[in-house]
């Protein structure tokens, strides 16, 4: 069986814009976590279920939305940013790459960029640490760093060309 590919990484590193690409050039379909995860919730947003339920619920909702794409047929998957650093979608995360059902990309790049990336579309990002999302930004990707480094099977530059960053990945798999 072919495995899974997750692209993993900080918010506004191109983790569901990589995925898309990835999937339509290996021939495998994509799933977005973040949406997975809120369809299971019933919410209309991520940031409502953070509101609504706390950050635990989202986690839990994020766990059990991997837990199901992984037991479907090969998919790139593009997990939130937390899914790598923050259990119980980590335990997930770690458990089927032990196991060989999902190889990890590291999406890497530098706070500036994705300061930029993420003014220019800031999308349904709830803030991590109370503050402001863009400044917070710093703070989160020092925090999670070592999760990052730990689950990651390559680590690509992702302030690349969408097209140079899917050919780094698809050298990298293989």
């Amino acid at each position: 069986m072919r495995s899974h590919v997750a692209i993993i990484g900080p918010r506004g590193s191109g983790k569901s814009t990589v995925g898309r690409q990835l999937a339509a050039e290996l021939g495998m379909s994509f799933t977005d976590l973040d949406e997975a995860a809120r369809l299971l919730t019933g919410a209309s947003s991520v940031s409502e279920v953070f509101e609504a339920s706390g950050e635990p619920a989202w986690r839990q909702a994020e766990a059990m939305a991997l837990e199901e794409t992984l037991r479907g047929s090969a998919a790139v998957i593009a997990p939130g940013g937390g899914v790598p650093c923050v259990n119980p979608p980590k335990s997930v995360l770690l458990r089927a790459r032990d196991a060989g059902a999902v190889r990890t990309v590291l999406l890497s790049c530098d706070v500036d960029e994705l300061r930029r990336r993420l003014r220019d579309d800031p999308g349904d990002r709830p803030s991590l640490t109370g503050g402001d999302a863009l400044a917070e930004m710093e703070e989160v990707i020092a925090t999670r760093q070592r999760d990052y480094a730990a689950a990651a099977d390559l680590v690509v530059d992702a302030a690349q060309p969408i097209e140079a960053v899917v050919a780094s990945i698809r050298a990298g798999l293989g």
